[in-house]
């Protein structure tokens, strides 16, 4: 199972020195992907409440978050070896044209070395502010990812849909991958992830347990096999947003990479031992994850977690 970890670009440890330092270190360890998430604002009084702050407020981490795809365009120029990903960008959001000119652009930049993570986005205060239907994302979601793969296709492109028309065009430059950078969505619901096996490359999940996790793979991989296609060419990327306790959690619900070392330890082992292709790490809200030499020291530990031994 391949491993990766996230940039800081979020909170307080969030700056261009801590980026570099945490690139350039994961690619000399060996990870084998960095990550980036996609947040756009802090509403002061927000209309969904963001996972995990007590009483709708923020934590600090959502203070500072710089863009994730610039971030992963600086990172590609300083490493040579490690894929990069953003897990998830909210799709309804953008407009498909000028983000897949975008990712095109990094993924010849970076030598094809770029993953997409989709998602449709749970922030209606984002909706909002970038005129997104928030009831209707599902369907914007669906036709974005269907006009990205028209535009990366041979020219002339065209695109005719209900939220987006691309008249023939040439397009380029298209991407280094091909048909296209791998497009992996993350999905909770049933519907979205009939939509993830029908459309996607791949399968990204986080922030439940590992139980949830491999039947949300399981019913991403029955979906797509009634498309046609071959559940085992499509992988499994888990996002693990850790939340280190001194004391075991007690809790048949924990999320995934949530408890003590041991219990986060073990969740990867289960993954593995499930088959899932991939996981990496997000300490972003670790409290003590304060300065470069503790997130530095939490990429050696990780690094090293599947080579611990299993516990009696």
């Amino acid at each position: 199972m391949k491993l990766g970890f996230a940039l800081p670009h979020v909170g307080p440890v969030a700056t261009r020195e801590n980026i570099t330092a945490t690139a350039l270190e994961a690619e000399a360890l060996g990870y084998d992907s960095l990550w980036t998430l996609d947040r756009l604002l802090k509403p002061k009084d927000p209309k969904t409440p963001y996972p995990g702050s007590p009483d709708g407020e923020l934590d600090e981490q959502y203070h500072t978050v710089y863009e994730h795809l610039s971030v992963l365009t600086y990172v590609a120029a300083i490493t040579s070896r490690l894929r990069l990903g953003v897990s998830v960008v909210n799709l309804p959001f953008y407009n498909p044209v000028l983000l897949a000119k975008r990712i095109a652009t990094m993924d010849q930049l970076s030598g094809g070395r770029v993953s997409l993570g989709v998602g449709l986005g749970w922030s209606e205060d984002e909706a909002d502010v970038t005129n997104t239907p928030y009831k209707e994302r599902g369907r914007i979601g669906e036709e974005a990812v269907l006009a990205l793969k028209a535009l990366w296709s041979d020219d002339p492109v065209e695109f005719q849909g209900r939220y987006f028309t691309v008249p023939p065009s040439v397009f380029g430059p298209k991407p280094l991958q091909k048909p296209h950078p791998p497009l992996l969505m993350g999905a909770f619901a049933p519907v979205a992830l009939r939509r993830a096996g029908r459309l996607a490359d791949g399968f990204t999940g986080c922030c439940v347990s590992v139980d949830l996790l491999l039947d949300f793979r399981a019913q991403f991989e029955e979906a797509a096999a009634e498309a046609g296609r071959d559940p085992a060419a499509l992988p499994t990327v888990i996002r693990c947003l850790v939340k280190l306790t001194p004391n075991p959690v007690d809790d048949q619900a924990r999320p995934v990479a949530v408890g003590s070392w041991e219990q986060v330890r073990d969740d990867i082992q289960r993954l593995e031992e499930a088959g899932v292709d991939e996981v990496f790490f997000d300490v972003s809200f670790q409290p003590d994850n304060t300065d470069r030499g503790a997130l530095l020291g939490y990429l050696e530990r990780f690094r090293g977690i599947l080579e611990e031994p299993v516990p009696a």
